[in-house]
């Protein structure tokens, strides 16, 4: 989709392409409760007739968290970094080059347990862009040609700032006689 010099928006069909890539995952259980999670993809997404990337597809991702498990208790801390991108401005195929960019992520999680009539509710923390960050993820450029330079009408899709959020779940869990 773009804007021309009237305002309009003008959608584009894209053509015809091909996704090729690998990805591997793995959990793996390091003791006392700690599990390293890894992840990671490399691949390629191309237009089949000019051979130039699809537009929002990055070349790479990796994901790496470290989580925690013990009794009522679960925490984890999660960072993904997506690798270079291009985004399209309608009418030109990567016109505009996204730079990589990271997301951190944490969480902490009580759970009662026992015979307790609140059993199952949960209490979640969790605090989504820890580092915030406010990297250019994406941009909507207005008649940008082939050109990466800024426009005054380009809109720019920034990483979303830090986050905190609590939530609590209850449950209800009355005692049998």
């Amino acid at each position: 989709m773009v804007a021309d010099n009237s305002g309009e928006e003008n959608y584009y069909q894209t053509g015809p392409s091909n996704t090729k890539g690998v990805e591997a995952e793995s959990n793996i259980y390091i003791g006392y409760g700690f599990n390293v999670y890894l992840n990671a993809t490399a691949g390629a997404a191309r237009y089949q007739q000019t051979d130039l990337w699809v537009a929002n597809t990055p070349r790479n991702t990796e994901t790496a968290g470290l989580t925690y498990q013990h009794r009522n208790w679960d925490a984890g801390f999660f960072n993904k970094r997506i690798g270079s991108m291009y985004n399209d401005n309608g009418t030109v195929n990567q016109a505009i080059p996204i730079d990589p960019f990271s997301l951190t992520n944490a969480f902490v999680n009580y759970t009662v347990k026992g015979a307790s009539m609140l059993r199952g509710t949960k209490f979640r923390l969790s605090v989504n862009n820890l580092l915030d960050k406010h990297n250019i993820v994406g941009v909507t450029a207005v008649n940008a040609g082939s050109n990466p330079a800024p426009n005054p009408g380009d809109t720019l899709t920034l990483l979303p700032g830090r986050s905190v959020m609590f939530t609590v779940a209850f449950g209800f869990a009355p005692q049998g006689r």
